[in-house]
């Protein structure tokens, strides 16, 4: 660990702001790091947790999402890690690998949170090695919205659970029989769908103790394809992202009838959306190759670093944010999804068919590959999958480069399993 702290420390030289790490004394401010608006919304219950622990002072800071991966990393290099980090959990494996986080285990086997009531894509988000690195707090995945009305008047009941049915669905949605409109809306740039479609191949996305990509085997290259048949049959329109200005907009005007996106939009949706269009809109759960498909585990979780000389109050002020009903109570606040899915209960979304939705596909979740190198992968494959649909490259081309792509990108990885006998 301290090899990897003084590399980074080389390394971001030029970034690290470095501040003098002061020795743990009585009463000094426990320090909380938490990403966007939770970050914000984190005050009045940190006040509570305050008046209820006198001894435990805290001192919040909320990290805008986009400069966060940097000053977590800066931070790091200078040893000044906070005592409590809310950690997407794409990036657990990242800060795994610098050795960065405390192994939770033993604190859980004596505490009152209880694993087995996380979503199971969240607990092995944060599952490493049989390693709890954190603890779930709030959790997302994607699924279908769509428009109820376009979708029964061309003839269709309810959405499809296949590939095969969703094709009928968006073949009737889409190109001439609607003005020239889509089915779909899919924009490139956007790895999270395609992810999704290949989590559900019965093959992982990387293989071999995740040291190379696993993108030629025929389950990864059924879901690429598929994807790329989206556009090529005209069910997508082939938009980049800073194309699409008001999607809300779009989708009030019948631009497309269905999107893959995330729970956010349960309240956008509902807040952006006209008067009149407010009982035509529904969630569906993604389809997949033979039924119900399964979508990406996202969220965050609250880790406590390695160097933290404050870890037993630190999990402390974790078993407060992860009391059911305070997760029930942050929900009615922020509209983020509880990890624990006993706080479900205490709340309405178990009563709202639109995010009870949420919660099956919940339980069908996976997470991606657990290696830092992961969102690099992941926007290198929605990058082929954009030159596949644009005609630029062949699929196999495509999936050939992806494995090159992440055997180079891997290589430390592999090097390292390699001495320990392991790839």
């Amino acid at each position: 660990m301290n090899t990897d702290r003084r590399r980074f420390g080389l390394a971001l030289a030029s970034l690290a702001a470095v501040t003098p790490v002061a020795c743990a004394k009585k009463h000094e401010p426990l320090r909380i790091w938490a990403m966007g608006l939770e970050g914000e919304a984190l005050g009045g219950i940190a006040q509570d947790f305050e008046t209820a622990n006198p001894a435990i002072p805290l001192r919040v800071q909320a990290l805008p999402w986009g400069a966060a991966h940097e000053k977590l990393l800066t931070a790091f290099a200078a040893d000044n890690l906070p005592d409590v980090i809310a950690l997407g959990n794409t990036w657990v494996s990242e800060f795994a690998a610098l050795g960065a986080l405390e192994p939770l285990n033993s604190r859980l086997s004596r505490s009152g949170i209880i694993p087995d009531r996380w979503f199971d894509g969240a607990r092995k988000s944060v599952t490493l090695d049989n390693q709890v690195l954190g603890v779930p707090w709030y959790v997302d995945t994607r699924l279908l919205f769509y428009r109820t009305d376009l979708l029964q008047k061309a003839g269709f009941n309810a959405p499809a659970d296949t590939w095969a049915g969703w094709d009928a669905q968006l073949a009737a949605l889409s190109g001439a029989r609607r003005g020239g409109k889509y089915g779909l809306l899919m924009p490139f740039a956007e790895y999270e769908p395609l992810v999704a479609f290949c989590l559900q191949a019965d093959a992982p996305i990387l293989i071999d103790s995740d040291t190379r990509g696993g993108f030629r085997q025929p389950g990864i290259r059924d879901s690429f394809a598929y994807a790329a048949s989206l556009y090529q049959r005209g069910y997508a329109a082939r938009l980049t992202h800073s194309e699409v200005t008001d999607v809300y907009s779009s989708f009030a005007r019948g631009d497309f009838a269905f999107i893959i996106t995330g729970p956010w939009n349960l309240a956008e949706f509902a807040k952006r959306l006209p008067a009149e269009l407010q009982n035509q809109w529904a969630t569906a759960a993604l389809p997949g190759p033979h039924g119900p498909g399964d979508s990406s585990a996202g969220g965050v979780s609250l880790c406590i670093p390695r160097a933290s000389r404050r870890k037993d109050s630190a999990f402390r002020f974790i078993e407060y944010l992860c009391d059911p009903q305070r997760q029930a109570d942050f929900y009615k606040t922020t509209s983020d999804l509880p990890a624990d899915r006993s706080a479900w209960l205490r709340t309405s979304l178990m009563h709202d068919r639109r995010s009870l939705t949420f919660f099956d596909q919940l339980n069908r979740t996976r997470p991606p590959p657990q290696v830092p190198e992961w969102e690099r992968i992941a926007n290198e494959m929605v990058a082929a999958l954009e030159r596949v649909v644009r005609g630029i490259i062949t699929l196999d081309a495509a999936l050939k480069g992806l494995d090159e792509f992440a055997w180079t990108l891997l290589a430390k990885r592999r090097a390292m399993l390699e001495l320990k006998g392991v790839a």
